[in-house]
């Protein structure tokens, strides 16, 4: 529904932004004044007394009568060249007459009204000169003689031949009905698909709207003594379950690809269904035609331009969901992950409708009438022709070399490969359409639609780098080596951090690194605005020794509020600095580039040059579930814990903004998307597994101290070293209470479904936060769909890593 509004708009602001007329059916109107044209092209191939003959050959002209095939078909390579001005046409009275008759008789058949006959006879007759006028022209007395089918010359007042305007009027008429087809099921392609998706999700009009109905629905939630009768259905949308088994994020063997959820995978089918029938229906032949020889011909030529134009408007959605600035993802709230599944599926309808498109008009020319592999050899030769299979090719090449192996062993080759192709599809299909079929039929709008999505994002992109950075003295940023573990902390310093908030991400771009143009997306995981201060090293020298013993963590066996850690005379802060720090597992690329820089410089820290463009998702929309939500899990799996720490810097806010505690200077949430969220919130649990302790520390040095408020329960699955807390008291079952022994690190993997079945209440409204390995994200997924069918009230917030 939202995309398919997108597409009406760019449709109706075309014609008005000066481009060639809009499409068929939009702005152009094939043979409006159909009648009228077929009398024009009945007779306009006939001479007149007053044609200009350039060759006139002996015994040639004059009004002898002689004949010819209507048309030019057949034409004898000795018929006399002539040449009928518009000048000729409007002083013969033969063709004024001829013309308004069949005006007359064959648009009184069609119901055209008289104005309308008077208009297109002035378009049609005198090629718009103010006289003769219609009526003038209209002879005394209906003629009687019908011209032959076969007439070369028009000199007496004639009725036109019958059966050479029935074949005009319905080849015109046909191929005009498939035209507004083409652009009426190409413009309206998304609406049933997304109409589904949007209903599957039952998103709320307004974050207003979902926080009151949230409020209501937890007020008459907690009057009740046991959960609501549930059925196996009643999964919230916000946690369907994966589409067969427990897959979805985790990729499948062989890294094939990723199982989309099933709402998403309905929302595919019906579109992909959609596409398949609307290339398939609504196709008729009209014989005998003035175009084409055979109804197989006719038919290539519909399906090839039916799934040419459908073929457009795919590659243009999967242009707009593939970029960063698309505006349906604050629209809807559906993750950048969602939005590139569909780019993908967009891409691969496209493609295959681009094949099916030059397979038929590759079969047409071996239909009965026409020369076979000659022929069509010839029509290859054509620049336009070619230009089209180049497209085609590039289109099937950049559909290959995406698939997800691919990707992830060689990102940054598939990416640049990826771009090309796709800029050469554009091209290629601009000089098969525009030199060839110029602007008549507006086929080259669907490019510019393409072109607008493509340069909106990338000018969105610019925005974005000038107002977050300045570029007048050189963007700074610290990196840093977490020590003992293959882990960066990234801090840039932005000229402001407003916009800024849980759940969001960057892209940093690193001239430094010899790269300049390329950019990666790194989770948010802290901001402070320029009026506070943030730990300028992460060293563990700036903890005093003994003064973390209230600890970070907790363990199965039980749970410590938040550590109140202070710093020794050591410690040194960067005051009155915006800031946003990064925490990312070093791969191949850029990462792995960053971490020889650190680990080559003499000093324990790398400055160095960074541009930040950002930051995107995290939109009300997509956290509604926070606005009126009793307890939140956070569910995280190694790294994904730089996700969570905005959330976890979110809910401190608003823990302070409730008790008052909030001074004037202190870092705020200044986003919308963060504004409000959690104020209902009165219990908040961080479940954490991660195979490197020395990450677990370094969270809790400079993430974690001074945050009040917060569960804490951390897992180690890594080789526990010299260093590691004391063991973990025996099991005796997960208990989510405060409890003044010891923190301790529990080592082994955590046991998701058990956190979260201990978390849940009756009476509660319950959101889960999570991010993590593909594997234990759907792990949660399918907890908390249990959850919910059996009554709990739980939302599920996933913040996937499938690029």
């Amino acid at each position: 529904m939202y995309a398919s509004g997108v597409f009406t708009a760019l449709l109706l602001l075309m014609p008005a932004s000066g481009f060639q007329h809009g499409i068929v059916g939009f702005g152009i109107d094939l043979y409006q004044d159909l009648c009228c044209q077929a009398c024009h092209d009945a007779l306009s191939t006939l001479f007149l007394n007053c044609t200009n003959f350039m060759d006139q050959p002996e015994g040639g002209g004059g009004s002898d009568g002689g004949m010819s095939s209507m048309g030019g078909m057949g034409m004898d390579m000795n018929m006399p060249m002539g040449m009928t001005s518009d000048e000729c046409r409007a002083t013969n009275k033969p063709w004024l007459q001829t013309m308004a008759h069949c005006i007359q008789s064959r648009c009184d058949a069609d119901g055209y009204p008289f104005k309308k006959q008077v208009q297109c006879f002035s378009k049609h007759a005198v090629a718009g000169a103010p006289k003769p006028t219609f009526r003038d022209s209209m002879p005394p007395t209906a003629p009687t003689l019908e011209l032959p089918a076969d007439a070369m010359w028009l000199n007496v007042t004639s009725l036109v031949n019958g059966d050479s305007y029935y074949s005009i009027h319905g080849t015109l008429g046909e191929f005009a009905r498939e035209e507004y087809l083409h652009s009426r099921y190409a413009s309206n392609t998304t609406n049933p698909a997304a109409s589904s998706y949007a209903s599957s999700q039952s998103a709320p009009s307004s974050p207003a709207d979902s926080s009151t109905r949230r409020l209501a629905d937890s007020q008459a939630y907690r009057n009740t003594s046991k959960p609501p009768s549930s059925g196996p259905n009643s999964a919230t949308p916000s946690c369907s379950p994966a589409l067969a088994g427990s897959r979805h994020l985790e990729p499948l063997p062989g890294k094939l690809g990723y199982v989309p959820t099933r709402a998403l995978s309905l929302f595919i089918a019906v579109y992909v269904a959609l596409n398949v029938v609307l290339s398939a229906v609504s196709f008729r032949s009209f014989q005998p035609n003035i175009y084409w020889f055979s109804s197989g011909f006719e038919l290539c030529e519909y399906v090839g331009n039916r799934t040419g134009i459908l073929s457009l408007v795919n590659v243009s959605i999967a242009v707009l969901f593939a970029g960063r600035n698309n505006l349906l993802l604050a629209v809807t709230g559906w993750s950048q992950t969602t939005f590139l599944t569909f780019h993908r599926w967009a891409a691969r309808v496209a493609t295959v409708q681009a094949v099916v498109h030059s397979i038929v008009y590759t079969l047409a020319y071996f239909e009965p009438g026409y020369g076979g592999a000659k022929e069509y050899a010839a029509k290859a030769a054509e620049p336009y022709f070619y230009w089209g299979i180049i497209a085609t090719i590039a289109m099937c090449l950049a559909v290959a070399f995406a698939i997800l192996p691919f990707r992830i062993r060689f990102y940054e080759a598939f990416l640049i490969t990826h771009i090309a192709l796709i800029i050469l599809t554009l091209a290629a299909t601009w000089y098969h359409l525009v030199p060839h079929f110029g602007f008549d039929y507006g086929y080259q709008v669907w490019l510019y639609i393409a072109f607008t999505f493509w340069g909106a994002d990338r000018l969105a992109r610019v925005a974005r780098l000038l107002y977050y950075n300045s570029f007048g003295s050189s963007p700074r940023a610290i990196v840093e080596a977490i020590p003992d573990c293959n882990i960066l902390q990234i801090t840039v310093f932005p000229q402001t951090t407003a916009g800024f908030g849980p759940g969001q991400h960057s892209f940093l771009y690193f001239p430094g690194l010899g790269k300049f143009w390329e950019s990666h997306p790194f989770s948010v995981a802290g901001w402070t605005s320029g009026n506070s201060t943030i730990p300028a090293s992460s060293s563990p020298e700036s903890v005093s020794n003994g003064k973390e013993a209230t600890g970070a963590a907790a363990a199965v066996g039980g749970t410590k509020r938040a550590p109140n850690v202070s710093t020794n005379a050591r410690e040194t802060r960067v005051a009155k600095r915006a800031s946003i720090r990064f925490l990312t597992r070093v791969h191949a690329g850029a990462t792995a580039s960053l971490q020889r820089r650190v680990l080559s410089s003499s000093a324990p820290r790398l400055e160095m040059t960074v541009f930040n463009e950002g930051p995107y998702a995290g939109h009300a929309v997509a956290h509604q579930a926070l606005l009126a939500t009793d307890t939140v899990i956070c569910v995280i799996g190694g790294i994904g814990i730089t996700n969570a720490l905005g959330f976890v810097q979110a809910y401190h806010h608003a823990s302070r903004v409730r008790g008052g505690h909030v001074r004037e200077g202190e870092a705020t949430l200044r986003h919308k998307g963060g504004r409000g969220i959690m104020q209902h919130t009165n219990r908040f649990i961080l479940a954490w597994s991660a195979r490197e302790l020395p990450l677990i520390e370094h969270v809790k040095r400079n993430f974690l101290h001074g945050v009040e408020g917060i569960e804490y329960m951390f897992w180690c699955t890594g080789s526990p070293s010299a260093s590691a807390p004391s063991p973990e008291p025996k099991d005796e079952g997960v208990v989510l209470e405060p409890t003044p022994t010891t923190l301790a690190i529990r080592e082994g993997r955590m046991d998701t479904g058990r956190v979260i079945r201990a978390a849940i209440e009756i009476g509660r409204h319950t959101t889960v936060i999570s991010c993590g390995p593909g594997a234990m994200t759907d792990e949660v997924r399918g907890h908390v769909v249990t959850c919910v069918r059996d009554g709990f009230k739980v939302d599920l917030i996933e913040e996937a890593y499938a690029w």
